[in-house]
């Protein structure tokens, strides 16, 4: 059995992310809070506002798990997320 430390990896994250907020980092990424917001099922005016950290408890997890798996997707996943999550709205 392989064991990963999480540890250092979750330290280096944070550490990455201390400096750049995630609505920046989220556009440098290539993910505009339109298509954020469309992905994870919430409102553009409720994504604007997670992503600023004027959220009750500032920018939730689930928004920073959602940007930081987005920088590491290739190209093609990424196309094929965003025509899911049109399929879903047209529906």
């Amino acid at each position: 059995m392989t064991l990963i430390d999480c540890d250092s990896t979750e330290g280096a994250l944070a550490n990455a992310m201390d400096n750049e907020p995630w609505q920046k980092r989220a556009k440098l990424a290539g993910l505009s809070q339109k298509t954020l917001a469309r992905l994870l099922g919430v409102a553009e005016n409720t994504m604007s506002q997670q992503l600023r950290g004027k959220w009750q408890s500032g920018t939730p997890r689930y928004v920073m798990f959602a940007i930081l798996a987005w920088e590491r997707l290739p190209q093609p996943a990424k196309e094929e997320l965003i025509h899911w999550a049109e399929e879903r709205d047209d529906a």
